[in-house]
C-alpha cells in the first residue's frame, strides 16, 4: 500500500525527468537487494570508507523503529512535512568524503566550522573549513598571526545538529549505511546535489526561496553549505543499514541497546569513541 501511495504522490508532484528519477528510485527501493555488510567484533574501531552514508534521527526508539520498518523516506511522501526544509522530496545524508576512522570523523564534526576572509578589499576571498574538537584556539592563533586574514567567525558544524557528538546530547541515534554495491550506486544518481542534473529537474526538490542560491552552491560547495551532503530523491531502503551509532546517554541504556540489536541482528552498534559495543561478527 505504501508503494502505491508513494507512486501516486510522485505522479501528482513531478513531471518530466524529475518524475522519471523518482519513479525509478521507488522501484529500486522495493527491489530488496541483499547487501554485504562490514563485520566487527566488540572493541574494534569502525572504519568509514569514502562514500559511506550516515543519517541521524531525532527522538529515540520510536523513530528508530519507523525507519527500520519503512526505510529512509522523505517526509513529503509520508505526509508529515511541515514545509521547513530547504531541500524537499528527498532524504538528507552525510556523505563521507574520505576513508576515515569513525572516531576521527566524530572529533572533526564535534568542533566548529570557521570562516575567514583573506584581504579586506571588496574582492576579498572567503575560506571555510572544519576545525576539530578542542582545536579552535590552535587554529585562531595561526589565523591571528596571518597578515592576509582580516576577519573570521565560527559556527557549529551541521553534523552537531543531526548526529550524536562529543558536544551535544540532543541526538542519540544515527545509522551507518553501506553504499558499496552497484545496486545502491544506481539509486544515488538521483541526488539533488548531483551537478549533472539540470535546473528544471531540481525545481520540485527545493524550496522556491532557496532555489536560486542552491543552483550556485551545488557548483561551489564549501564547509558551511556543506561540501559533504547528499539528498537522495524519495529515499533509501533500510537494508543498507550496517551499523548504529549511539550517543553517551543511549550507550548506558541496556534495554535500548538490546532493542536495537533485536531489530537489526546483522548490524553492529558503536559509540561516539568510534568503537564497537555490540558486534555483528
Amino acid at each position: 500500500m505504501n508503494k502505491e501511495k508513494y507512486i501516486e504522490y510522485a505522479k501528482k508532484t513531478f513531471q518530466g525527468k524529475a518524475l522519471e528519477l523518482v519513479l525509478n528510485n521507488i522501484e529500486l527501493f522495493y527491489k530488496n537487494e541483499k547487501i554485504e555488510k562490514n563485520k566487527y567484533q566488540v572493541g574494534e574501531e569502525v572504519k568509514l570508507k569514502k562514500g559511506t552514508y550516515m543519517h541521524g534521527i531525532p527522538g529515540l526508539l520510536d523513530n528508530f523503529d519507523w525507519i527500520v520498518e519503512h526505510g529512509f523516506v522523505a517526509i513529503d511522501f509520508t505526509g508529515n512535512s511541515e514545509g521547513k526544509n530547504k531541500i524537499k522530496n528527498s532524504i538528507g545524508m552525510w556523505n563521507i568524503q574520505e576513508d576515515i576512522l569513525l572516531k576521527d570523523y566524530i572529533i572533526k564534526y564535534s568542533g566548529v566550522t570557521i570562516t575567514y576572509t583573506i584581504g579586506r578589499e571588496p574582492g576579498s576571498k572567503e575560506v571555510s573549513k572544519m576545525i576539530p574538537y578542542h582545536k579552535f584556539d590552535e587554529e585562531t592563533e595561526k589565523i591571528n598571526n596571518d597578515e592576509d586574514i582580516w576577519t573570521y567567525w565560527a559556527e557549529k558544524t551541521k553534523e552537531v545538529t543531526f548526529l550524536p557528538s562529543l558536544v551535544s546530547d540532543k541526538r542519540q541515534i544515527a545509522f551507518i549505511l553501506n553504499m558499496e554495491s552497484d545496486y545502491v550506486k544506481e539509486i544515488i544518481k538521483a541526488d539533488a546535489w548531483n551537478t549533472e542534473l539540470d535546473e528544471e529537474t531540481l525545481k520540485e526538490f527545493l524550496d522556491y526561496r532557496y532555489y536560486p542560491k542552491f543552483l550556485e552552491l551545488r557548483f561551489n560547495k564549501v564547509a558551511t553549505t556543506t561540501d559533504r551532503e547528499s539528498a537522495i530523491m524519495f529515499g533509501l531502503p533500510a537494508t543498507l543499514i550496517e551499523g548504529v551509532l549511539v550517543g553517551r546517554k543511549l550507550e548506558q541504556d541496556k534495554d535500548s541497546l538490546k532493542h536495537i540489536k533485536e531489530k537489526l541482528p546483522d548490524c553492529y552498534i558503536c559509540n561516539i569513541d568510534g568503537k564497537i559495543i555490540n558486534g555483528n561478527k
